[in-house]
């Protein structure tokens, strides 16, 4: 198992509570259309953690039924 950076690439660092699995996503799931992600706090309702980049995915996504 592979573990991540702990800095994002602008040099910020990511929250320690995101699992070593948090990495950029490739496809149109990230973050920022999960679920339990907050765009205003950047913000992630799974790991209960802010400074949350929404182009990034963990396993935990989860698809949003509801609009904003």
């Amino acid at each position: 198992m592979n573990k991540r950076s702990t800095f994002y690439p602008d040099g910020k660092m990511i929250p320690i509570r995101m699992p070593n699995h948090f990495e950029k996503s490739t496809t149109k799931s990230a973050c920022g259309n999960c679920g339990m992600y907050s765009n205003r706090r950047s913000f992630c309702g799974v790991w209960k953690t802010d400074q949350v980049k929404d182009n990034y995915i963990c396993l935990s996504w989860r698809e949003r039924f509801f609009l904003r």
